[in-house]
């Protein structure tokens, strides 16, 4: 968890100081959990992503949280052992990291593969796969 947080804050201040002009956008969307009931959920239960300024704004039950794009660098502290093919992209906010991935990527690490391609983390071991619904 230490480790986590502490690469998080480090990418938020690497991110501000770089300046980084534009994140290609391969986050934006409506997503729910992976074992979550679409019939039985509530309907503004899902997570909503769409790309603000140099990063995305993620909307949960109304409230906004800014989110800004993750380095290479960064990733790779994070989720070591995930090769680059696998196209790894992340954006952290204060709360949460949202990712993309090549459906079926191992993160050895973590002890986590990614079957649908996008997750959520709250720290380096809490991970969620999320189903993207847009």
């Amino acid at each position: 968890m230490r480790r986590w947080a502490s690469g998080i804050a480090t990418g938020l201040l690497l991110a501000f100081v770089a300046g980084t002009a534009g994140a290609a956008d391969g986050l934006s969307g409506a997503y729910r959990p992976v074992d979550e009931d679409p019939a039985t959920s509530p309907a503004d239960a899902q997570l909503t992503l769409r790309a603000e300024g140099r990063g995305w704004l993620a909307m949960f039950r109304g409230e906004g949280l800014a989110m800004l794009p993750l380095s290479g660098r960064e990733q790779v502290a994070l989720f070591p052992g995930v090769a680059p093919e696998a196209g790894l992209l992340c954006a952290s906010s204060s709360a949460f990291l949202m990712c993309r991935v090549a459906p079926g990527t191992v993160f050895p690490d973590q002890k986590f593969t990614s079957t649908t391609g996008y997750f959520s983390a709250f720290s380096d071991t809490q991970i969620h796969e999320l189903q993207r619904i847009d």
